[in-house]
């Protein structure tokens, strides 16, 4: 018997209980990878670090070359929700319709 048949034959409360160990488990092994590689980027403060610097003022080093990789990255992600909400929208449309005609279909209102 395979993993995915034990985990369908279980109950609805131990398939929950398990699902929720397991988001856990990747929530916890996620924050800890991200604390690891926060540690490891860290640079080593300098006096220079502790005083403000305008964004116009500061070497091309340092400036933030991520940006249109951040504005790519929501825009993907709020793409794939806009697109899920509409899924479940357009099904939920079917699934009402569905519902109208089986109660015409059994003489309810």
């Amino acid at each position: 018997m395979t993993f995915v048949t034990r985990m369908v034959r279980l109950r609805r409360p131990a398939r929950a209980r398990l699902s929720l160990i397991a988001l856990l488990l990747v929530l916890w092994t996620a924050g800890s990878a991200a604390l690891r590689a926060q540690d490891a980027q860290a640079p080593p403060t300098s006096a220079a670090q502790d005083e403000y610097v305008p964004i116009d003022q500061l070497p091309e080093s340092e400036k933030l070359p991520a940006a249109p990789y951040l504005i790519a990255a929501y825009s993907v992600a709020w793409g794939a929700i806009l697109i899920y909400v509409w899924m479940l929208w357009r099904r939920l449309g079917q699934v009402e319709a569905e519902l109208r005609e089986a109660r015409r279909s059994a003489g309810g209102r």
